[in-house]
């Protein structure tokens, strides 16, 4: 029995070839869209994570103002962490394009080549593979650099560069315009002192090994000394004097303040040993004082005699001087006294001479001996005379010497009383220096006691010093918390945006085909057992007859099994290998590939996606069709062979005063209620595939649409260093980033502290720490309203903060929500006048080294272009897909219907209706099922994937608008009207081959 139940599988398969046939393509078709959408996105996930290990992706990368020394360099390693200098600089060539130059790695980040080998001397250069594709630079081609002529020897990519974002900021990539670029040290070197790039990139890469935690290797970069002064940046310098400049200020002034109170301290200990040494010094001063004065008192004692006693000689110098006088005027007179003698003793002797002569020779001799005695008178005269006039003279000097005499004795007299006076004013002077140094003395004592309450004050002074010290510098450790260090940025390989970006994109991809697949599955299994009850009730006397024969149950079941297990198990197969093909998965990788920079995806295939394709169809198969079968090959054999039938539902229905056809239309659907269903749930699953396509097109046509219309401003500016005043032209804003979870996912919120009259955002914030207007993208994406709550975390910082929804606002740019700028200045503790962004409507005149990033408004509307051409791939073949089996599974079902309907079909031929009053009677009736499908359908089928669809782009941070234009609704109902009316073409001709004779087949 086994044999013969076995040769009637070929025939049922060629009697229903066609409905097999369609059902195998089915499968094939929607395992092959499943299977290559999931296969392709496995695929690049997988490769991405082996080039990542193969290529020794870094856990991050930090950036510093100054190079790192040796010695850190070294204390690093000697942690177990492997680091490497990823210097770079950007080259603007003569096309206009940028390319970034690195020297090749050797450690870390390691450059995957497509094509050529990596360069070995200084005039050759490795290019990234997306922008040498863009700009159409082949292998052995000329690159110029400045006026280095560099050769291409290898194309290929970086791991740490598979999005190829030219700054972090960047909404898309742009591949024409930005690359990467390696050449040897050699070469970096060469390329970097002939400046033809701009400022060096000093970035680190690291791997931690599981040495130590990304946390602890940024303390201990911070750690490491640093002077920010000797920075080259001068708008780092200008920033630092506003903030940590202060800091230096006050901590100086405060160092100065202690040193000068420590100083004061030792000077008041000092000068306490001196008021002592004073104070003893003053006693014995006290003591001298007296005795000071008692020698001066003797002084002038003393002085007052020797006045007298000058004043004495100086009366006996002019009586002296007197006499002096007299004498010199007796001497004149005797002079003159003397010159007459000598005159009288001249002539004496001249007349004694000649009466000597005249007496003769008797008289002579005795008047010659008195003429001689008389000579000799006159020549003793001459000797007087002489001796006079010697005294005379001294007479005259004696005279002077009396008057010099007198003089110098009116002098010492007038000395002497000026030395009386002298000594008694040095008398009284002693005395009131005596009583000075006595009350010295006694200020001395206070002197000494007041410094000693000084030095106590000192004392005091000195420890509130000391107080005041550690709490201004616990102070100041709040208000800089941050003090200046070396590193500039800090970044773990998870907030990368250019790591992984490929394979971050397509999870979404993967999540969307598997739930396509599961959806289909369900559809599978629900046309399965309509396929099978059909088959069995058609088949119901040649059943009750195999009973009757002695066939046991399970072989029918068995049996009836095996046909449509074998149709899924060749679908699936051929499905699964097709979407694992060449043809399937690698069509799908395409536009990830010509976005993103990464190796060329190796064949890989995981083990649940076998399972899926080749194992669950006909396992699936079997259990619905044994539970189907089970269920329905339990009746008696004289109930199978008599062909009984369950009354039909509705049969009493009482349909009140309907015209004939319209009766007719409804008892027919209500007799076939159970396909109805499945045509109906068919159309509901092919909806799910299509509304799940549409809300992909819808998401990424709104995100182009809505920011290009709620990006107001022409330019905005992202600060690093901002300036005192806003720039003319420019509106400021005051932006942060922070995270807030959901399924997995860390998305960045950017929290935007704006005025209430910005030009550009039609949002009234609200005053407070905690109160935000939310846009309805975070409301929509985390089903929030007003009045609830919302966390947002600082995830660098790990700090979370709690906001109250005071208002909802339209807006689409990302997930961003609004705050009064000076609360938000109050929250982050920021300056009254803080901003790091400004917006304006035209170009504005700022250094670029102030600057982070410049977002335009043609690049949001780049961005969204590049976004809706990338997954434009994905959401057409979901249309494409969810239309065909909409189409099949419709054609199936109603095939199905006429099928059943045969007996009627053939009966009413045989009373003479024509075909296109059959037509009304049988296929026009099920276009209600078909309007009632769209109408119920549509509007579920878009509200369930409206709810789903946040989970499968869980990893984009963007705006959930996902609300049909009342066109997208016509269109729908047109086109699921149009393939009804197709399908109902095809079942015409199906009618016309009922044949008048099955009214003869189903006689009992």
């Amino acid at each position: 029995m086994r044999r013969i139940l076995l040769k009637r599988i070929p025939r049922e398969l060629k009697a229903n070839f066609f409905r097999y046939f369609s059902l195998f393509l089915l499968i094939v078709f929607c395992l092959f869209i499943v299977v290559s959408i999931v296969d392709a996105s496995e695929r690049i996930i997988v490769s991405t994570k082996e080039n990542q290990a193969a290529s020794l992706l870094e856990d991050g990368q930090f950036t510093v103002f100054t190079k790192l020394t040796d010695e850190q360099f070294k204390d690093i390693e000697d942690k177990g962490v492997t680091l490497e200098a990823h210097f770079s600089f950007d080259a603007l060539l003569e096309d206009k394009t940028t390319l970034r130059i690195f020297a090749q790695r050797k450690n870390i980040d390691l450059v995957t080549l497509d094509e050529g080998h990596m360069p070995e001397s200084m005039d050759e250069i490795v290019i990234e593979k997306r922008y040498a594709a863009c700009n159409n630079i082949k292998l052995g081609d000329f690159v110029r650099i400045g006026d280095e002529k560099m050769t291409v020897t290898g194309i290929g990519s970086s791991v740490d560069y598979d999005a190829p974002y030219r700054k972090l900021s960047d909404v898309s990539i742009d591949s024409r315009s930005f690359g990467t670029a390696f050449v040897s040290d050699e070469g970096y070197e060469r390329l970097l002192i002939s400046g033809v790039g701009g400022t060096q990139d000093l970035t680190y890469a690291f791997r931690l090994n599981g040495a130590m935690t990304d946390s602890e290797l940024k303390d201990m970069i911070k750690d490491f000394p640093f002077d920010y002064k000797k920075v080259d940046d001068p708008y780092y310098q200008e920033l630092l004097s506003d903030t940590y400049g202060k800091k230096d200020e006050i901590t100086g002034g405060i160092n100065d303040l202690v040193d000068g109170v420590e100083e004061l301290k030792d000077g008041v200990d000092e000068l306490k040993d001196g008021t002592e040494e004073l104070k003893d010094g003053m006693e014995e001063l006290s003591d001298g004082g007296e005795e000071l004065y008692d020698g001066t008192k003797k002084l002038y004692d003393g002085t007052k005699e020797l006045e007298d006693g000058v004043g004495e000689l100086y009366d006996g110098a002019g009586e002296l001087y007197d006499g002096a006088v007299k004498l010199e005027k007796g001497m004149i007179q005797l002079n003159d006294g003397i010159g007459v003698v000598h005159s009288g003793a001249t002539q004496l002797n001249d007349a004694l001479n000649q009466m000597s002569v005249a007496a003769g020779p008797m008289l002579g001799p005795s008047i010659g001996g008195i003429a001689g005695g008389a000579g000799d008178l006159a020549g003793g005269i001459n000797q007087v005379s002489g001796g006079a006039d010697a005294i005379g003279v001294g007479t005259v000097e004696l005279k002077n010497g009396i008057g010099e005499l007198k003089d110098g004795v009116g002098e010492l007299k007038d000395g002497a009383k000026e030395l009386s006076d002298g000594a008694g004013e040095l008398k009284d002077g002693s005395k009131e220096l005596s009583d000075g140094i006595n009350e010295a003395y006694d200020g001395s004592i206070e002197l000494d006691d007041g410094v000693a309450e000084l030095k106590d004050g000192v004392d005091e002074l000195y420890d509130g010093v000391k107080d005041l010290k550690e709490q201004s510098d616990e102070m100041l450790e709040k208000f800089f918390d941050k003090s200046p260090d070396n590193i500039t940025a800090f970044m773990l390989k998870a907030d990368n945006i250019r790591i992984g970006g490929a394979a971050g994109d397509v999870e979404i991809d993967r999540y969307v085909g598997m739930m396509a697949g599961v959806i289909v599955m369900v559809l599978f299994t629900y046309v399965l057992s309509v396929f099978v009850i059909h088959q069995i009730k058609s088949e119901s006397s040649v059943i009750g007859a195999l009973y009757s024969l002695g066939v046991r149950k399970k072989e029918l079941v068995r049996h009836y099994i095996t046909l449509p297990t074998i149709v899924c198990f060749l679908g699936g197969l051929a499905g699964g290998l097709l979407g694992m093909s060449s043809f399937g998965s690698d069509v799908m990788m395409a536009d990830s590939f010509e976005y993103f920079s990464l190796p060329w995806a190796k064949p890989y295939v995981p083990n649940y996606l076998l399972v899926y394709a080749f194992v669950m169809p006909p396992v699936v198969s079997a259990i619905v069709n044994f539970l189907v079968i089970n269920k329905n090959l339990s009746r008696t054999p004289l109930s199978l062979l008599r062909n009984e039938q369950k009354v039909p539902r509705g049969k009493n229905v009482k349909l009140g005063r309907f015209k004939f056809l319209t009766m007719y239309q409804i008892r027919q659907l209500l007799r076939e209620t159970r396909t109805a269903v499945t045509v109906f749930f068919g159309m509901a699953i092919s909806l799910m595939i299509f509304m799940l396509g549409m809300d992909c097109y819808v998401l990424c046509e709104s995100a182009g649409r809505l920011n290009s219309e709620d990006v107001r401003y022409q330019y905005m500016y992202t600060y690093k260093y901002p300036t005192k005043e806003v720039p003319d032209g420019g509106e400021a804003v005051y932006i942060e980033t922070l995270k807030k979870e959901q399924y997995g996912y860390n998305l960045d919120i950017t929290l935007m502290g704006i005025d209430d009259d910005n030009p550009y955002f039609d949002v009234k914030t609200v005053k407070g720490k905690n109160k935000i207007v939310a846009s309805d993208a975070i409301t929509a994406r985390y089903g929030v309203g007003i009045g609830d709550k919302i966390i947002f975390s600082d995830t660098a910082n790990d700090i979370d903060y709690a906001f109250t929804i005071e208002k909802v606002v339209p807006y689409s740019v990302g997930l961003t929500a609004f705050m009064d700028i000076d609360s938000m200045r109050e929250l982050f503790g920021e300056d009254d006048d803080h901003y790091n962004a400004v917006l304006s409507k035209h170009e504005l005149d700022i250094d670029e080294g102030r600057l982070y990033s410049v977002t335009s408004k043609a690049d949001i509307d780049n961005a969204s272009g590049i976004f809706l051409d990338l997954m434009r791939g994905m959401f057409t073949v979901l249309i494409v897909a969810s239309i065909i089996v909409f189409c099949l599974v419709m054609y199936l079902m109603m095939s199905v219907m006429v099928d059943r309907a045969g007996f009627g079909i053939s009966l009413l031929k045989i009373f003479g209706y024509r075909k296109k009053e059959i037509k009304k009677l049988y296929l026009d009736g099920n276009r209600m099922i078909i309007i009632l499908g769209a109408v119920i359908g549509v509007p579920v089928a878009k509200l369930a994937m409206d709810k789903l669809f946040p989970i499968f782009v869980a990893n984009v941070g963007c705006a959930l608008h996902l609300e049909f234009r009342p066109i997208y609704y016509v269109m729908i109902f047109a086109s699921i009207y149009l393939c009804y009316a197709v399908i109902n073409l095809f079942l015409m001709r199906k009618l016309g081959k009922v044949s008048q004779a099955e009214v003869l087949k189903n006689r009992e």
